[in-house]
């Protein structure tokens, strides 16, 4: 995956997640969340050769977490999250474009169109319940990275000008 993809999708699944009121740690900046990114990385490395030390485990963990790592991508990950909140939580979850007010007023404007990105990040909701049809979750997740494609980077962070 691109590693600015991965950073967008942890930035908005980090604002999903504070709008729900959700405990999580502060906002990484990108090159926070790069170091921590390779930290677990290295790790997992260091978990596979000492043949599953648990402490390795519950740091490994605790850093999948704090990056949201594979939050959108995880069935299992994405079925905790809401059983966590609970069918209809929050208006934000209830539309693409209610979705979108999680952006700021620059980011919806680099949209290549309207509700995209709530389309794109909603549409990961429904993984969990197509777990055990495998056709449908591979048309659903060839659907995702077809949005995904089109929605491009938007996040604030990727279009600063340095003057």
């Amino acid at each position: 995956m691109d590693p600015y993809r991965e950073y967008q999708d942890y930035v908005v699944a980090h604002r999903l997640r504070s709008e729900l009121g959700e405990r999580i740690p502060p906002l990484f900046s990108l090159s926070e969340y790069a170091a921590l990114r390779l930290e677990r990385s290295e790790l997992l490395r260091k978990l596979v050769a000492r043949q599953g030390d648990p402490s390795l485990l519950n740091q490994i963990e605790e850093l999948t977490d704090d990056l949201n790592y594979g939050f959108w991508s995880n069935p299992g990950t994405l079925k905790a999250f809401l059983s966590r909140i609970g069918p209809g939580a929050h208006p934000v979850l209830n539309s693409p474009e209610a979705f979108e007010r999680l952006l700021s007023p620059t980011e919806r404007s680099r949209l290549p169109e309207p509700g995209l990105a709530g389309r794109y990040y909603l549409g990961w909701f429904r993984l969990p319940n197509l777990v055990m049809e495998p056709l449908a979750f591979e048309a659903a997740l060839r659907e995702q990275e077809s949005l995904g494609e089109r929605l491009g980077l938007f996040l604030d962070t990727f279009n600063q000008v340095v003057g």
